[in-house]
């Protein structure tokens, strides 16, 4: 898939996940802004590269880097919400400040950067992509995982009515929920088990992928390989969905 004249904003692009995605779009021939919490390091900058430290809570902070790039390039044809974070606790000690942080990433985060970038693409009449990265939590229960579980099922629900509000315009908007995909959270977790368990860490890892059908955890190039399907040509009528990619551990 080519994505050449195609401007993409990738948030929580530090690494994992939303570092697969864009490099996948920059390989793809597109103008990739990868934005995290720190500056991402992975790539220096180029004329189709823009590294930008963004914290996506921030209303000023999204509103600027959003503003500068659509005056830059016209718009942002592609946005991928990406970044988002994950706290445990037993609900009988959840901290509401933590649950607030928690919601504020990961639901108000991908309120903010969508808004900016759809007033954008619907001033100019620009049939782009949306894609949020939830979770198969969102869908499921967790313990200890009280906060992310319904920030996550949030993302759906928003990325559900988005769908049908922005479809006029020519704009998709799906949703991708990953399984366990292996990268540093999912280390933590591995690491939590252990210790709490006397496991060693690969009995762990052995155990958590012997729940999956497909035996193995997801890798971020599973993320990025359908987030692009999902911004490519060939999803044009596909909008509303949120999409497993958990090696068919949930079935719905």
């Amino acid at each position: 898939m080519e994505f050449n004249h195609k401007t993409v904003l990738v948030t929580g692009a530090g690494g994992g996940s939303g570092k697969a995605i864009a490099e996948t779009f920059l390989r793809s021939g597109a103008n990739v802004i990868a934005a995290d919490l720190k500056l991402p390091l992975w790539h220096e900058p180029t004329d189709m590269f823009h590294p930008v430290a963004m914290d996506v809570s921030m209303e000023d902070a999204v509103e600027k880097v959003v503003s500068e790039y659509c005056s830059k390039y016209g718009c942002i044809d592609i946005l991928v919400n990406n970044a988002g974070i994950a706290i445990e606790s037993p609900l009988i000690d959840f901290q509401l400040d933590v649950w607030q942080k928690i919601f504020k990433v990961n639901a108000e985060g991908t309120f903010l950067c969508t808004r900016a970038v759809t007033r954008c693409l619907v001033e100019k009449k620009i049939p782009g992509r949306i894609i949020n990265i939830a979770s198969i939590a969102g869908k499921n229960g967790f313990p200890n995982s009280s906060a992310y579980c319904a920030s996550k099922a949030a993302v759906i629900g928003f990325t559900r009515a988005l769908a049908a509000e922005l479809g006029q315009y020519g704009i998709t908007v799906n949703a991708i929920c990953p399984g366990s995909v292996a990268t540093p959270m999912i280390e933590s977790v591995i690491n939590t088990i252990s210790a709490n368990s006397g496991m060693s860490k690969p009995e762990v890892r052995t155990m958590m992928e012997s729940g999956i059908p497909l035996k193995r955890f997801q890798e971020p190039q599973d993320v990025a390989n359908l987030v692009c399907f999902l911004a490519s040509d060939y999803a044009g009528n596909i909008s509303g969905e949120s999409m497993n990619l958990d090696g068919a551990v949930i079935r719905d």
